[in-house]
């Protein structure tokens, strides 16, 4: 089980290139290399993902999207993110 009391941010070695006309940004993972497709939930989550504590995290997500979709729609958009990023190593605890 990840502990969800850290600080996270994008993982310091990733690269990411945004296309916002497109609504959507490309991840390189150079430690694994791979191209993540990051649609525009996932690049708003790495977006967000600057250091700061996981609940301040989760709390801007749902305060952006929740008006459109839901709150309790919007936690689950957001965790089902989170951990993916997570997963692929796009994002990381960070040491601040």
């Amino acid at each position: 089980m990840i502990s969800r009391n850290g600080n996270y941010e994008k993982t310091p070695d990733v690269v990411l290139r945004t296309f916002e006309e497109w609504g959507r940004a490309y991840a390189f993972t150079p430690d694994d290399p791979e191209i993540y497709d990051l649609n525009a939930t996932a690049w708003f989550i790495v977006e967000l993902c600057n250091g700061r504590p996981f609940p301040q995290i989760e709390a801007d997500y749902v305060n952006e999207v929740g008006s459109r979709v839901g709150e309790d729609a919007a936690r689950q958009q957001f965790h089902s993110g989170f951990d993916q990023l997570l997963a692929r190593n796009i994002i990381s605890a960070s040491d601040m």
